[in-house]
Formats: structure tokens, C-alpha cells, sequence
């Protein structure tokens, strides 16, 4: 007789937002179709025993860049996805920073279509305002895009391209984003920090002839990032879309969020790894190795990020990776202004928030709402991602609790992975032992084994089955086959 499950995952302890439970799971053409008391699952083709394993649904990463095809040495769907899918994530949601922007129907299809062949775990796009075109944001929402970004700052000098129609920092402009957006249903996620202000600020520190790391951070203080989240608030107080705040830094943040939400606004927000576990204290021991946008802050304002998370008023916490390679970043100990902002961070969520888990600082089901149920929610794609239930993806990562593992440069996949300092020699308890995309095992003892080309696009669950967005181009099959030879050839990650 044939089985009735292509996988029964069993033994293992279940772990959901809403408590943990022994559950064995069942998983038939990708899903999962059955949660059951150990013991009462139908037989399956392949069984994994999970006995002393937490079984946890995979991160959903909800802020994550990829560098290609302007800079595919620094990244490309392919080593993102690997280095994602290492460290526990089985969702990506990419941000439109790409050259050009993905800020118009072209583009965000072009993009689709990079992802389609290259990814190893399932990614979404996000779409930028562009050009404050109705139509064309309304055709980018039907589309399959699974949310709108904007920045409230102006495009770094030498890339206007990738942020063209991204970058908004007229009121007016910000207000006729919130508009548009609102007709399409999805969400906008901001970046809140005032061009004004850091045009101010970094004017002194130029004028000073400061070029060290502690410039970069006198450059782009709170009142830069609290005054957008200020402006968004009041702008989107006439308008009423859907707003989130990304990786917000500062007590003075969460505090105006919080103010918003009590008002009854629909803002929510985010924050990241970066934020939570680093400090100033790490922008002047690890310089240009940590410089984002904004900046890392005080310790207060870290603990201000941790009560926000546990009392609701942050929702979700996201990687913002963004990769620049080491050789890339070194210049910035004596130039900072001529290095980009961001920190290859994908693999590091899991690892360091479940530490702090499994050290009991804060509890594991938390962490699963905030990098997994909550971002999934947010951005609509509920109904398959994010969630261990009967229906959903069977996006799993079986983790060892009892392990730990040290945080070394060789454990990274990253193309970036050089220019990860700041966590180098940590010592994280819990260890992955395998991690699982639509019931795929695609990591094994630390192995990447999903190969390139088998992710795929996710749209939100409003749109799913629609085959405008779900069909494949006609040449995917020959990308995804010319990219798994060419990984395999390079060595894949």
C-alpha cells in the first residue's frame, strides 16, 4: 500500500507562539497535513526522528537585501538564499534596493525571475513607490509584490540608481505614498530618519574634518530617526494605511510608536539582531564592520528595544542583512564616509535570539512569534509561511537544545561573510540539525544541500493560485539547471 505521508517528522517538541507541545508531524506534497500525538501518524515514505529536538517553523525573514545583478560578488540570490536557509530561515522577503530599483512593474518581474532561478528557499519582493503612479503601484500589487518600502532619507552618493523612486523625502511625496499604497491593501514599511537633520549633522562632522567610526554615529542621532517616525505618524494620521517601522534603534522610537498605536493607528515595527545585541561600544571596536543606517545606540536604548518587543509594541525582529565584502568595508577605520551601511546578517537571527532563549532571557515561543508568525501575518502570507499548522509549508528547523556551537568565520555562507566581525568567538547554545523547506531537507550537519533554483516566488495569500503570479517563465527549468551546474562547478556554498 502506498503511504499516505511523503514525511512524518517524529519525537520531537513542537514549538509555536502559542506554547510548546510533543507532536509528531505529517507532511504530504510540501505541507503539512497532520499534527498528531506521537505514535499516530500514518506511515511515510521517510521518517525523521526528532527525540531531544525542538521542532520550530522556519524564520521568516522579513527585511533582507541581495546585491544582484549590479554586485553578485557580494550576493546573489543563490548565496543569500544558502546562507539564509544555514541559518534557519526558509523565507526571504527582499527590499528594492537593486539597479535600478525595483520601483516599476519591469523590474519587480525581472527580479521574480532572478529569484526563481537562482534561490535555494522561497523569497517575496517588495516593491518601491516609484514614480507616485497609481496604475502602475496598483500592477505591481497585483503582481505578487508583498509590500511597498519606502525612506524618508535621500539616496547615498554614487547610488541613485537603486534608490530612484525609493527614496522620498518630501512630506508630500511620503503623504502621496501613503495614498497609493493604502488603495493597493498592502503594507509600507519605512525607513524613518530625516535627511535634514543628517545633512546638519554630517555637515559638522565634515567641517571637523571627523572621519572615524564615532562620526558616523554623531551624524545620524536619535532626533534624525524619531523625527521620521514622527512625521510618518502624523502624515499617515490623515491617510490611514498600513505602516511599519524597519529596524527601529531607539528608546525615543518606540516610544512614538507606541504613542500611535494607542491612538489607534495601524503602525507596527521592527528591529533587528544588530540593534538588540550591539551597542555603541561595538561601532568603536568594530568600526566600519558594524556601520548601518541608523546607527547602533546606547545600551538604555537597547534595553528600550527588548520591553518594546515583550510589550508588544515592536512586532517583528528581521536581519536586514546587507552584504558589502570585508575588502569593501576596511577602509572605513579611517574613512567611514566612503564605506556602505549594512551588516551580512542572515545567518545570525536564529543563532543569537535562540541563545538568548535557551539561556532564558526570554522565551522561545516569543521568538518564534516575533521571526516567524509575526512577520508572516504582517505581510499576508500566513496562510503558508510562518506557522507549524495543519495547511501551512512544512518549513521547518529541527534544533538541538542541549548543543552549542561557537560563531566562527568558516561556519558562514555568505559571499560576505568576510566582513562579519562583531560576532566573531560567541558561543550560542543550539545547534540546527536539519532545516526543511516545503518538507525538502535543504541543510544537514551544516551542509547547504538545496540547490539552486528549487525556491520559490511568494506572493501573498490573497493572490496564491493565481496564475499570473504563480507561473513560471518559460525558460525557468533552463536558468535553474545553467545555475545548479554553475554552483556546482564553483563550489556551492
Amino acid at each position: 500500500m502506498r503511504p499516505e505521508l511523503d514525511l512524518a517528522v517524529t519525537g520531537g517538541t513542537i514549538v509555536r507562539g502559542e506554547g510548546r507541545a510533543a507532536l509528531d508531524i505529517g507532511v504530504h506534497e510540501g505541507r503539512i497535513v497532520a499534527l498528531a500525538e506521537p505514535g499516530r501518524l500514518p506511515s511515510a515514505r521517510e521518517t525523521v526522528d526528532a527525540r531531544g529536538l525542538l521542532v520550530l517553523p522556519g524564520i521568516v525573514d522579513s527585511h533582507f537585501h541581495c546585491r544582484a545583478p549590479d554586485h553578485p560578488e557580494r550576493e546573489d540570490f543563490d548565496s543569500g538564499t544558502a546562507a539564509a536557509a544555514a541559518g534557519g530561515v526558509t523565507t526571504l522577503l527582499e527590499m528594492p534596493i537593486s539597479d535600478p530599483a525595483c520601483a516599476t512593474p519591469e523590474v519587480l518581474a525581472q527580479r521574480m525571475a532572478l529569484a526563481r532561478s537562482q534561490a535555494r528557499i522561497d523569497v517575496g519582493l517588495f516593491a518601491a513607490p516609484g514614480d507616485l503612479d497609481a496604475p502602475r503601484l496598483q500592477e505591481m500589487a497585483a503582481a505578487g509584490a508583498v509590500a511597498f518600502k519606502l525612506m524618508m532619507h535621500g539616496a547615498p552618493p554614487g547610488r541613485e540608481s537603486s534608490f530612484r523612486g525609493l527614496a522620498l523625502t518630501e512630506n508630500r511625496d511620503v503623504y502621496r505614498a501613503l495614498e497609493l499604497v493604502r488603495e493597493t491593501g498592502l503594507l509600507l514599511a519605512v525607513h524613518c530618519e530625516d535627511q535634514g537633520l543628517i545633512d546638519l549633522f554630517e555637515a559638522r562632522e565634515h567641517a571637523a574634518g571627523a572621519a572615524g567610526p564615532a562620526a558616523h554615529l554623531r551624524s545620524r542621532p536619535v532626533v534624525a530617526e524619531a523625527l521620521g517616525v514622527a512625521r510618518l505618524g502624523a502624515l499617515n494620521e490623515a491617510v490611514g494605511a498600513r505602516v511599519h517601522v524597519v529596524h527601529m534603534t531607539s528608546a525615543r522610537a518606540v516610544e512614538y510608536v507606541r504613542w500611535f498605536q494607542a491612538r489607534g493607528q495601524a503602525m507596527s515595527a521592527e528591529t533587528t539582531p544588530a540593534y538588540l545585541f550591539g551597542s555603541e561600544d561595538d561601532a568603536l571596536r568594530f568600526g566600519p564592520f558594524v556601520k548601518v543606517n541608523p546607527p547602533l545606540r546606547t545600551l538604555d536604548d537597547q534595553a528600550a528595544l527588548w520591553q518594546g518587543l515583550r510589550q508588544g509594541a515592536i512586532a517583528t525582529i528581521a536581519s536586514d542583512h546587507a552584504p558589502f565584502r570585508g575588502a569593501e568595508k576596511a577602509p572605513g577605520w579611517s574613512d567611514i564616509w566612503a564605506v556602505g551601511a549594512g551588516i551580512p546578517g542572515v545567518e545570525l537571527t536564529g543563532p543569537l535570539l535562540w541563545d538568548e532563549a535557551l539561556r532564558g532571557r526570554v522565551a522561545l515561543e516569543q521568538v518564534v512569534r516575533w521571526t516567524s508568525e509575526a512577520p508572516a501575518d504582517l505581510y499576508g502570507i500566513g496562510r503558508r509561511k510562518g506557522y507549524l499548522r495543519e495547511g501551512a509549508d512544512a518549513d521547518l528547523v529541527l534544533l538541538d537544545p542541549e548543543a552549542e556551537r561557537e560563531l566562527t568565520a568558516t561556519d558562514f555562507h555568505s559571499r560576505s561573510a568576510d566582513a562579519i566581525r562583531h560576532v566573531l568567538g560567541r558561543r550560542c547554545r543550539g545547534a540546527i540539525v536539519s532545516v526543511w523547506s516545503r518538507g525538502e531537507r535543504v541543510t544537514e550537519a551544516g551542509r547547504v544541500i538545496g540547490t539552486p533554483g528549487r525556491g520559490r516566488v511568494v506572493v501573498p495569500d490573497a493572490l496564491a493560485g493565481t496564475a499570473a503570479v504563480l507561473e513560471p517563465e518559460p525558460n525557468a527549468s533552463a536558468a535553474r539547471a545553467e545555475s545548479a551546474a554553475r554552483a556546482e562547478s564553483e563550489g556551492a556554498p
